[in-house]
């Protein structure tokens, strides 16, 4: 059963800010899973915790990776 426009709406409102910052709280949290493969190396695994294709998701994406980007930068 598909699910209806409102379910999808209350995902796509204001404050986008909250999973903005969240994004970034969850790169610089020291909780992030970290996967050993088979090769030797090490990467570093965190999930977004909200529903695929809504702006929260996407919200909190951009957070993760503009936290991402200023680590490289000050590397």
């Amino acid at each position: 059963m598909a699910r209806s426009k409102q379910y999808y709406d209350k995902y796509d409102k204001p404050p986008l800010k909250m999973q903005y910052q969240a994004g970034i709280k969850a790169f610089n949290s020291n909780k992030q899973w970290l996967k050993k493969l088979r090769n030797g190396k090490t990467i570093i695994v965190t999930a977004n915790p909200y529903p695929p294709e809504t702006m929260q998701s996407k919200e909190w994406q951009r957070g993760y990776n503009t936290a991402y980007t200023q680590q490289l930068k000050r590397l």
